[in-house]
C-alpha cells in the first residue's frame, strides 16, 4: 500500500492535486546521505523523507537511523551498534583504556579487559562494580588478591588441606591430593588409596560445610553462598546464588533484561525493564516512564518529550523540538502545546503550536515540513510545558475517548537574553488536517 501526502498548508490555502510518494523506509538507511530514509548529520529536525522538520533524527548525528529511538537504547545518540556502552548513556563514548567499553559501564575504566577468544571479557566476581583487573579484592572475601589462595573463590578461612600451590580447598578439586577428585572421594580431606570405601564408616570432618547449608562442600554448587536448594537454572554447574549469568546467555546479571531467559540480543521493542523474551506485556515507555507508558490496546494516549535534554541542558536561546508520542500509529491528530509554568521573570516561546500530524514511525509522531514545534526561553529556570491531543476520528479500537494530555518538564540553564521571545502558530493548520486525512481515506479505498 502506498501513502499519500500534502502538505497541510497547500490543503487550507488552495485546492491542489495530491501527490503520490512512498513512505520513508522504517529501520536502518540503505544507502547514502541522498537515500530518503537518512537525515542529514547534525540535524535534530529534519529528515529527507518528505516529512519535514519532525522527522525526528538521533540527536545532533546520524548514523544509520532517521528517528530518535530506533536503535539507541539509552537515548545517547549513538546507535547501538556503535555505541561502546549501549545501555549507558555517554554521548562522549570515552573508553580511556581502549578496551571497548566505554568508561561509563567498564568495570575497570583504566585497566584494559582481558581477551579471550579474540573478545574483550569483562568480570566482577564479587559484584561490587570494581572488575576483577582492577580489584584488589576480587572475590571480596577480606583477603587481598596476592596473599589469596583461591583469589575468585571466597574462602576467608583460607583452608588448604594438601598444602600445596594448587589452591585453596575452596578452588582445589582434589583437597588432600591423593589423587580422587573430591566429587568422587569418600573423604576429601583425607588422603586415603581407596576412593569408594563404606561411606558409612567416614567421619564427620570429611564432609565440610563452610557456608552451613546442608550441601558438603565436594557436591556445593555455590561453595561459599548458601543454597540448600541447589538450583541453577542454566544448567552449568555454578548454582543461581553465585552465578553472575543466570541464562547464560552471555549478559551480567547486573544489565540482562531478562535473568532467566537467554537473550543475547537483549531486544526491548517497549523500552521497558523487560526484554522481549520474557516481557509479558506490550507498553511503550518513554523517556523512562514505566508507570506510565503507553499501552496500545488502552484508551488513547499521548506522552510529551524534550529527548534533547538527555544530551545535556537546554541553554537559553535554544530551540529544542517537542516530541509527540502516542499509543496509536498512523492516526490524524490534532495538537496544542502551551508553557503552563514558568519562572517568575520567564519569558519564552513555542513555534507553532498548534497543527496536526497524520504520520507516525512506531509510537513517535513526525510533524508535516515547516510545522516542526520548537521551545525556546530567554531566561534560565524550570518551565512546564502541557500537550493536548485529539484524534481526528472515532477510535478504531472503540473507545469514546478520543482527547489525552501530557506535561514536560524543561530546565533551561545558561544567562538570561535580552532577545525578547515571540511565540507562533497558525490555528489553520490543525483544520487543515480533516480535509488531510479525509483525502488519505479516499485514496487507500
Amino acid at each position: 500500500m502506498r501513502l499519500f501526502t500534502l502538505s497541510l498548508a497547500t490543503l487550507a490555502l488552495a485546492a491542489a492535486p495530491v501527490l503520490a510518494q512512498d513512505p520513508p523506509p522504517s529501520g536502518e538507511c540503505t544507502g547514502d546521505s541522498t537515500d530518503p530514509a537518512c537525515g542529514a548529520p547534525e540535524q535534530t529536525g529534519g529528515g529527507g523523507c518528505g516529512c519535514g522538520g519532525g522527522s525526528i533524527l538521533i540527536n545532533f548525528t546520524d548514523q544509520g537511523d532517521s528517528y530518535q529511538y530506533a536503535d539507541d537504547f539509552d537515548d545517547d545518540g549513538v546507535e547501538d551498534g556503535q555505541d561502546n556502552c549501549p545501555f549507558n548513556f555517554n554521548a562522549d563514548q570515552v573508553d580511556s583504556d581502549g578496551d571497548g567499553f566505554g568508561d561509563a559501564c567498564d568495570f575497570c575504566p583504566d585497566t584494559a579487559a582481558p581477551v579471550e577468544g579474540g573478545v574483550a571479557i569483562q568480570r566482577d566476581t564479587d559484584a561490587d562494580g570494581a572488575g576483577d583487573e582492577c580489584d584488589d579484592d576480587a572475590d571480596g572475601d577480606g583477603v587481598p588478591n596476592g596473599d589469596d589462595n583461591c583469589p575468585l573463590v571466597i574462602n576467608p578461612g583460607q583452608a588448604n588441606t594438601d598444602s600445596q600451590t594448587d589452591g585453596g580447598d575452596a578452588c582445589d578439586g582434589d583437597d588432600d591430593n591423593d589423587g580422587c577428585t573430591d566429587a568422587d572421594d569418600n573423604c576429601p580431606l583425607e588422603a586415603a588409596t581407596n576412593c569408594t570405601e563404606d561411606l558409612a564408616v567416614v567421619p564427620d570432618r570429611c564432609f565440610p560445610d563452610q557456608d552451613a547449608d546442608g550441601v558438603n562442600d565436594a557436591q556445593d554448587n555455590c561453595i561459599a553462598h548458601p543454597n540448600a536448594d541447589q538450583s541453577d537454572t542454566d544448567g552449568d554447574g555454578t548454582g543461581d546464588a553465585c552465578d553472575q549469568d543466570l541464562d547464560n546467555d552471555g549478559i551480567d546479571n547486573r544489565v540482562d533484561n531478562c535473568l532467566q531467559t537467554p537473550n543475547a540480543e537483549q531486544t526491548n521493542e517497549d523500552r521497558d525493564s523487560l526484554g522481549d523474551a520474557c516481557d509479558p506485556k506490550l507498553c511503550y515507555v518513554v523517556d523512562g516512564d514505566e508507570q506510565g507508558c503507553l499501552d496500545p490496546v488502552a484508551p488513547f494516549a499521548v506522552k510529551a518529550s524534550l529527548a534533547e535534554q538527555r544530551l545535556g541542558e537546554v541553554q537559553t536561546g535554544d530551540e529544542v523540538l517537542l516530541h509527540i508520542f502516542a499509543n496509536r500509529e498512523n492516526k490524524a491528530i490534532r495538537y496544542t502545546w502551551t508553557i503552563a509554568e514558568e519562572p517568575t521573570d520567564g519569558n519564552a516561546s513555542i513555534s507553532r503550536p498548534a497543527g496536526g500530524v497524520f504520520f507516525s514511525n512506531g509510537i513517535q509522531y513526525v510533524y508535516e515540513a515547516d510545522r516542526s514545534v520548537k521551545f525556546s526561553a530567554t531566561t534560565p529556570g524550570v518551565y512546564t510545558v502541557d500537550l493536548l491531543a485529539e484524534l481526528a476520528f472515532a477510535d478504531d479500537l472503540g473507545y469514546d475517548v478520543k482527547t489525552a494530555r501530557s506535561r514536560v518538564t524543561i530546565e533551561v540553564g545558561g544567562p538570561k537574553l535580552s532577545t525578547c521571545a515571540q511565540s507562533g502558530g497558525t490555528p489553520w493548520a490543525a483544520a487543515g488536517l480533516i480535509g488531510l486525512a479525509f483525502a488519505l481515506r479516499r485514496r487507500r479505498r
